[in-house]
């Protein structure tokens, strides 16, 4: 499978994780239109990843930015984004003359499942509640921020997995199944039980019950310290993943 496939798997899950996020974080909305999806929540109008729209297509989505702005003026949003990749040089150049800047930069990454060394890990289960209060720990998030994000979600859509540590979960993943791929998010450790192999088990883990049930590719957007644990795993680097961030 070639790198374009991937890329558009990474950008379909993302949509729909970002639809998903948004549409249940209290009275949200999640607008659709041609290149584009974008969820708009009332309740969290300094949160620019909540308050987000995703660039599945570049050049058409940034199309639609005088709606978006209308739309999180509307909501009394402070603070939105557009998720874009970073090679996309004429949307790039829209969103700057709209008054956008970049204000976060991921690598998004991806790789066929069977081109993977799973292992035979032991599938473990975890509620959302459990993903988010992991979430929390790990990031110094005293306020319970992406316990309150994830808790809402429906059932049964994501795949929460972890590894306990002392009796307690020390590590989570969450998995998107979308079209064939296992879009991979809120991968995350607890400090105190860090260097001791747990993410990637819980990776494994996820990875594993994915191709069980037909997932043929992964795609992720890995943070800085997380993109060492998953080129080892196997993914390769597909774009640069650019927040671009409108305030006010």
């Amino acid at each position: 499978m070639n790198d374009g496939v991937l890329l558009q798997r990474l950008w379909d899950g993302f949509g729909r994780l970002q639809a998903l996020l948004g549409g249940h974080a209290g009275p949200g909305a999640v607008i659709e239109r041609e290149g584009l999806i974008a969820s708009v929540v009332p309740t969290a109008p300094d949160s620019p990843t909540l308050n987000a729209a995703v660039a599945i297509v570049p050049d058409e989505a940034t199309r639609h930015l005088d709606e978006l702005r209308h739309r999180y003026q509307e909501a009394k949003v402070r603070r939105w984004g557009v998720w874009l990749d970073g090679r996309a040089s004429l949307a790039a150049q829209r969103l700057a003359n709209a008054g956008m800047v970049v204000t976060a930069a991921s690598p998004g990454m991806g790789v066929e499942i069977e081109a993977l060394r799973t292992g035979a890990e032991r599938a473990t289960r975890a509620d959302l509640t459990t993903v988010g209060q992991v979430n929390d720990l790990a990031y110094g998030n005293y306020d319970g921020r992406l316990e309150r994000t994830l808790k809402p979600l429906p059932n049964g859509v994501l795949h929460g997995y972890r590894v306990d540590h002392n009796g307690k979960p020390a590590a989570v993943a969450l998995a998107l199944h979308h079209n064939g791929d296992a879009g991979i998010s809120f991968v995350a450790t607890v400090p105190k039980a860090r260097r001791k192999g747990l993410a990637t088990t819980v990776m494994r883990q996820a990875l594993q019950e994915a191709a069980k049930q037909g997932c043929t590719t992964t795609t992720l957007q890995a943070t800085d310290v997380g993109e060492k644990l998953y080129t080892n795993l196997g993914y390769r680097h597909l774009c640069v993943m650019q927040l671009w961030e409108r305030r006010g």
